[in-house]
């Protein structure tokens, strides 16, 4: 009897072990969402994913909070709405000009310092200051006070119209009323960082020396493999989801649906689009709605005829690339603002400039007997236009243009039906490069491509944060349009409220971009955010393509 009750209590203690140590197994969710990302540095991130990453290691004046809406028909994604973050509460003044912000008394860096108002005052200085070579350097243009001037070397940072009245009280002052400026106040650029952080490493941005505010801190990266967070254990709203985050980095769509497939993930954004119709039946793959544009750079200085850039947007087969290419419920693009922009009258702008949209709006009334409702159409009058530029000199037809784009099979395969719809209709010859990111960016910089593709997701919900992309000197103009009358537009735009007279001024400038002497863009197709989720719930999302997983929860 003495044996039995020694082998079960061995037993039971040998369970206990087993199951102190399944307990004490931390609740971990992986994500991959994006490659290496090319710096985490809120002030130099231009990426989604970066910004990603930055949401859940910093917080702003303001931050995107989850609420009870979902955008699918998936029980475990939750959207998010902008709201007070490290601001208490703020107030504005009657002419609308200056915000006053009040922090929160118990908000901590990861190290147990106080978070002040000079903080920010610091980390807004450092965006717009031209040393700092933020490519979001512009983002305060026409806004706030000496912002555009800062960034034209004309003005020194200090002048910046953004004030820390003591540690707790920040103002700021604007150049004229802004329709966006709360929502700007949760974006990732503007996010604080401390001077003494920054300054004293340059590279304070690895796990053991770069300080946060936000839930969770940088605690591993394992460069192009993964980023590792853990709970922030000064953050004033405590740990509400996963005691890991790990990011995994790749850009290989087969080897992200392998790794989730294999229950390596949680969550996953790209895949590939063979696997779209299996992923959906089996409740894996769910669609978000996205207000993003893919579009391709077409190089000014390059291809400096308008009319040949003209044909080129006319002559891609947007219905065919969305219906047998991407085959993801993407919509072929009219505009390069995308859907789900709203004008003052809350409307989709990308729908409200003409039945045709902005890429043909010019064109329907200059060249009337064309059909350009119908492909057939646009490439008729593409092919006229196109001749038109060969007969007087203004292209030679031997040219070849070269079209760059970063590894992806999705962007490889866009890539090639753009290039057969240029042969085919215009006999024009191209020459398709894949570079990696790294590479592929300088070059979109140095501008030595002619067509380019790129992606951009809305910062906020403006037309403007598409539109003044491609005014003059602006970093992310890599095709090097210039038109004075198009720069005036948006920035009276910037410093008027929502109103009909603003609306026909950005309706107007999106018109010109594809009037004559423009055409510098491409819009191929408006975004969807397709994932795979498994294992977890509580997650967030916003449309402009941020995923939160601090409040994760596991799955039942």
């Amino acid at each position: 009897m003495k044996k039995i009750v020694a082998l079960v209590l061995a037993l039971c203690m040998v369970v206990s072990c087993f199951t102190a140590a399944f307990a004490d197994e931390p609740f971990t969710v992986t994500a991959c969402i994006a490659s290496e990302p090319e710096t985490i540095d809120p002030a130099l991130i231009a990426s989604v994913d970066g910004s990603t990453y930055a949401q859940h290691m910093f917080e702003n004046l303001m931050k995107y909070q989850q609420v009870a809406t979902q955008p699918a028909d998936d029980p475990n994604m939750f959207m998010t709405e902008v709201v007070c973050g490290q601001a208490a509460d703020y107030v504005v003044s009657d002419d609308q000009l200056v915000y006053t912000f009040t922090l929160r008394d118990d908000i901590f860096w990861s190290d147990g310092k106080p978070v002040t108002a000079g903080d920010f005052e610091y980390a807004w200085k450092r965006v717009v200051n031209p040393e700092t070579a933020s490519d979001y350097g512009y983002i305060l243009d026409n806004i706030v006070v000496n912002a555009a001037a800062i960034q034209a070397g004309e003005a020194d940072p200090d002048s910046l119209g953004i004030k820390a009245i003591d540690d707790k009280t920040l103002e700021v002052t604007l150049e004229s009323p802004c329709a966006f400026f709360i929502e700007l106040c949760a974006f990732a650029s503007l996010m604080p960082v401390r001077k003494d952080v920054v300054e004293r490493n340059e590279n304070w941005c690895t796990p053991e020396n770069m300080v946060v505010n936000g839930p969770y801190r940088l605690t591993e990266w394992i460069h192009d493999s993964y980023l590792k967070m853990e709970p922030n254990e000064k953050y004033y709203g405590g740990n509400n989801g996963p005691d890991v985050i790990k990011w995994y980095l790749s850009d290989s769509q087969t080897a992200m649906i392998s790794s989730y497939q294999a229950g390596e993930y949680n969550l996953i954004n790209d895949f590939p689009t063979d696997m779209i119709e299996g992923l959906v039946a089996s409740g894996d793959c769910h669609i978000n709605p996205y207000v993003g544009t893919y579009y391709l750079y077409i190089n000014c200085t390059k291809i400096t005829d308008w009319r040949v850039r003209a044909a080129m947007v006319l002559s891609v087969d947007r219905e065919n690339i969305v219906k047998n290419v991407t085959q993801a419920g993407q919509v072929p693009a009219t505009g390069l603002v995308a859907s789900g922009i709203l004008d003052s009258t809350g409307a989709d702008f990308a729908f409200g400039s003409s039945e045709l949209g902005a890429i043909y709006a010019w064109l329907s009334e200059q060249y009337p007997d064309y059909d350009l409702s119908e492909y057939e159409g646009r490439c008729e009058l593409a092919q006229e236009l196109y001749a038109a530029a060969v007969a007087d000199g203004a292209w030679n037809p031997d040219t070849t243009v070269v079209y760059n784009f970063n590894t992806s099979e999705a962007h490889k395969a866009i890539a090639e039906a753009c290039g057969q719809d240029w042969d085919s209709v215009l006999g024009m010859k191209i020459s398709l490069e894949n570079q990696e990111w790294q590479t592929y960016t300088n070059g979109l910089a140095e501008h030595t491509f002619g067509v380019a593709r790129l992606g951009w997701i809305a910062d906020y919900n403006d037309p403007t944060t598409y539109l003044e992309l491609f005014t003059t000197g602006n970093p992310y103009n890599y095709g090097v349009y210039e038109n004075a009358s198009f720069d005036e537009k948006i920035v009276a735009a910037k410093g008027m409220l929502p109103c009909a007279e603003r609306d026909e001024v950005l309706y107007g400038a999106e018109t010109e971009l594809f009037g004559e002497g423009g055409f510098p863009v491409l819009p191929v197709y408006y975004y969807t955010n397709m994932y795979c989720a498994q294992g977890v719930t509580n997650m967030g999302y916003t449309p402009m393509g941020y995923f939160f997983l601090m409040n994760a929860q596991k799955a039942a």
